[in-house]
């Protein structure tokens, strides 16, 4: 009973359940062996095998002595594992790699990493374990600074093992840069070369730079020699100085190296972006790096290095692993929001859509080091603070037809004809295995054309974007309302291509809709074509006329600026009709650019060659299927259209999309919780209607309009950008009783906290004058009222003969109202009637006596001594 209740305190310790292994401290680093996977904690080493099982362990701190381990690097070739740790003053330890409770050897007095929690880099390169690290023990006075070091793996190297020596001193690299942090590094095995890629600053410029050094020399003085540097830069759009995390891409030519910038504001949903690089050839030098003893340190020489392709931004990428496929580029993206991103790159590095893998529920960080499983590389080890979990990379087996098998785009996942499921290759013995083909992230699964051999017979050719390891099964029907289109006469169908030949007289007269069904053994995938009659497509431009041409299957001829019948293979209208957009539409501004997950109605796009855009496409970063929004009106430089809904919160991007289906323009779109409404100020309005009403709360710039129950009235609100309120103008109601509002956010509504009310509107009853200096003061009397009067709701305005002065208000009271006619261009000694606005309440006044009220749009009357006739 006793072992039984410890086996169940074991397992609720640390929580091993399934491909996930909760720890009791925080995982500092884990690294992947051939054959074993280690994890360090804040107190002890642990040694698991691929699947998370527990072999070993070993504590690496005590109660008294305090121990960082800072160097964990397995060497599979010599069958052990290098610690070192900065107990007894630095020490380094060799350990079993199979068994790390065995040591092989220790030595103290060896600071090979850091004292403090900053960050290092080592590997094993060569024969020696390279280290990058700031120099802890340099003095304030000191200019240079050991920053790479090669240290011995052995008693028969110089200096014996764990040695710095060289054959006659120390040989190192050194920096007079003091800020240096190491992010990643890496050993090439063919040619053996080593990587350092690290960030400085310096006078407050803030800099990537890689170091290279050839490996494959014997001797430590003489790689450190070969050191050769450049500086990264990203990325074109924005200035992304710092690097958080990188991973080299397996080539077979070159060295492609994937590094994920920042551009260190969390903010912007664009803070970090993930680049490649070529770095087969890094040449030159950088300020302030040098081999030791050289003399200047560094001068700056040589290109930097810019990206080959910028395939992903987001807020917060923290981690990159990448596994290559063929052609294909895998990228495994780790982000601060504790996500896990698969992203596809074909061979041009075009990305496909980012999928999410693993999200975790408390958005912990993914630690920057990730690992694949040595054995298939169909898992992935990614670390969240004190959990480490192992993630599935291939998730084929959730697809279950061939169609939404090959619209995963995902080149490890294909369609098994013998097991008739989606799997990975090696799943599907002993049959055809149907995936997708190296131009798939750019070609539609079906593309088809028409060919006229003679005066009165068309053949159409269909042809799929898919490949196949053996030659499947495979047929095509073509069918016009039930009725098969084909006379017969066509080709037979060969994977994946097929034909139908038909009438000419069927397309003379109009476009014809053709059913088109292919079959691979047991699956069937339709898709519906549209054929107009080629020599008949005569749009109103060039352009519009080589997207109609080509989409029907026809031939764009560039030099006679026309469609034909086909005679050499074009499928894509991308490449054929892009020269003829000479003008590409831009995006300048969105109006407004935020909405609440409900959507938006009615936003303003301004932009530049609008003309041609055919509909608004809004796409997430995460998101594979876009949300695409209709145009509802236009100008050459203006679009209108509704944001329409959103399931999550977040930016997104927008841009514009041209009849060739290709998209322009980069705007973005904010969305939000929706308003939130807390009160209503004022609270009271008088019955002509025309106050102003604020109404407050969070995200009200969301607001559209308001609907006033039990009215049901629908006011338009304005935005105040400075309090972040929406106000609107009363209506006029003859009436009392408490009202309501409900905030109008696209097609939805929100209540509002609170009421407001109709009072009687206010009454002036008569006005006298006073003469101070130059000016004449006006005092109107009034009676009391809830109204509460401010002063930018009131306008006094007096006439005398045919002048109208402007009367302006000193003070509202309860029982007057106090104004002042400004004689700047001499005395004004009397007035001989006023007129008094309120919001939508305009009252004229004549001496002492109450002449008239009407409103603004229609005040008319004559005055009779003092009387009013209308």
């Amino acid at each position: 009973m006793r072992r039984y209740l410890l086996g169940i305190l074991v397992l609720l310790k640390y929580c091993i359940c399934g491909d996930v292994v909760n720890f009791d401290g925080v995982i500092k680093d884990c690294v992947v062996g051939n054959s074993k996977l280690f994890v360090l904690t804040e107190h002890r080493l642990h040694q698991m095998r691929h699947d998370l099982h527990e072999e070993k362990r070993k504590d690496i701190t005590n109660a008294t002595h305090h121990n960082r381990v800072n160097i964990l690097v397995p060497f599979d070739t010599n069958g052990t594992l290098i610690t070192c740790g900065t107990l007894e003053d630095g020490y380094c330890e060799v350990l079993d790699i199979n068994d790390i409770t065995n040591s092989i050897y220790y030595e103290s007095n060896i600071l090979a990493g850091l004292r403090q929690d900053e960050t290092s880099v080592a590997f094993i390169a060569g024969r020696y374990l390279l280290v990058g690290k700031m120099d802890e023990d340099a003095k304030p006075q000191d200019s240079l600074f050991s920053v790479v070091s090669l240290w011995s793996t052995s008693e028969s190297q110089p200096g014996g093992i764990f040695s710095r020596i060289a054959e006659a001193s120390e040989d190192f690299i050194q920096s007079t840069v003091r800020d240096v942090e190491f992010v990643d590094g890496f050993q090439r095995v063919s040619p053996s070369e080593s990587y350092l890629f690290l960030n400085t600053k310096k006078d407050y410029e803030k800099k990537v730079l890689v170091l290279w050094m050839n490996s494959s020399k014997g001797k430590k003085s003489d790689i450190i020699k070969s050191l050769q540097a450049a500086t990264i830069r990203c990325c074109s759009d924005k200035v992304r100085p710092v690097l958080v995390a990188s991973t080299v891409i397996p080539s077979v030519n070159g060295v492609i190296w994937a590094g994920a910038f920042s551009a260190q504001n969390q903010q912007d949903p664009e803070n970090s972006a993930l680049a490649l690089y070529d770095i087969s050839n890094v040449q030159g030098q950088v300020k302030g790096f040098c081999a030791n003893g050289e003399k200047p340190c560094g001068s700056e020489r040589g290109s930097e290095l810019q990206p080959l392709s910028v395939v992903f931004k987001y807020s917060s990428i923290s981690a990159v692993a990448a596994v290559r496929n063929g052609s294909w580029i895998v990228l495994f993206i780790g982000t601060s929001d504790g996500q896990l991103i698969k992203l596809v790159l074909d061979e041009k590095f075009t990305p496909g859509c980012p999928t999410v893998l693993y999200k975790s529920d408390d958005e912990r960080a993914v630690l920057p080091r990730m690992h694949f499983d040595p054995v298939d590389f169909k898992h992935i080890y990614i670390v969240l603070k004190k959990q480490l979990r192992r993630v599935s990379i291939v998730q084929c087996a959730t697809y279950s037809t061939l169609k939404a098998c090959r619209a995963a785009l995902d080149p490890v996942c294909g369609w098994c004809l013998n097991t008739h499921r989606c799997s990975t290759q090696d799943e599907c013995s002993d049959t055809s295995w149907v995936s997708i083909p190296k131009n798939s992230l750019q070609t539609k699964l079906f593309s088809f054309q028409m060919a006229k051999n003679s005066t009165i017979k068309i053949t159409l050719h269909l042809s799929l974007s898919l490949e196949s390891t053996g030659n499947p099964a495979f047929s095509c029907t073509f069918t016009k309302e039930s009725v098969k289109l084909c006379d017969g006469s066509g080709s037979p169908a060969v994977f994946p291509n097929c034909s139908c030949s038909f009438s000419d007289q069927m397309l003379y007269t109009r476009s014809l809709k053709v059913s088109a069904t292919v079959t691979i053994e047991d699956q069937k995938i339709t898709e519906m074509l549209t054929l107009r009659n080629c020599s008949s497509i005569t749009e109103n431009s060039s352009y519009t006329q080589c997207v109609q041409c080509v989409s029907s299957g026809c031939h764009w001829s560039s030099s006679s600026q026309r469609c034909e019948w086909t005679r050499e293979p074009q499928l894509h209208i991308q490449d054929a009709c892009k020269y003829l957009l000479f003008e590409m539409p831009e995006i300048l501004s969105l109006e407004p650019s935020k909405a609440s997950f409900h959507g938006r109605n009615n936003v303003l796009l301004r932009g530049r060659n609008l003309e041609s855009v055919t509909k608004i496409r809004i796409r997430g970063d995460l998101e594979c299927i876009p949300k695409e929004s209709p145009v509802l009106d236009r100008s050459s430089d203006t679009l209108r259209f509704h944001i329409p809904p959103s399931a999550t919160k977040g930016t997104v991007k927008v841009c514009v999309v041209t009849p060739d289906d290709r998209c322009h323009g980069n705007s973005t779109i904010t969305y939000s919780s929706q308003p939130s409404c807390t009160g209503i100020q004022p609270t009271v309005s008088w019955s002509s209607g025309g106050r102003k009403i604020q109404v407050q709360g969070s995200n009200m710039e969301l607001v559209e309009s308001v609907t006033v129950l039990p009215s049901n009235k629908v006011l338009k609100t304005q935005f105040n950008t400075s309090s972040g309120d929406v106000w609107f103008h009363s209506h006029s109601y003859d009436g009392s009783g408490q009202f309501r509002l409900l905030l109008n956010v696209q097609n939805s509504a929100v209540d509002c906290l609170g009421y407001f009310s109709y009072k009687p509107d206010p009454e002036f009853t008569e006005f006298t004058t006073l003469q101070v200096a130059n000016d004449l003061q006006v005092n109107i009397q009034k009676k009391a009222d809830v109204l509460n009067l401010s002063m930018n709701e009131v306008t006094v305005t007096g006439l005398q003969g045919d002048q109208q002065y402007q009367c302006v208000l000193e003070k509202i009271e309860s029982y007057s109202v106090i104004c002042k006619i400004k004689g700047e261009s001499g005395a004004v000694t009397a007035v001989d009637s006023l007129t008094i606005t309120v919001g939508n309440y305009v009252l004229g006044m004549s001496g002492t006596k109450y002449l008239f009220c009407l409103s603004p749009q229609n005040i008319t009357g004559r005055v009779y001594g003092g009387a009013m006739e209308t």
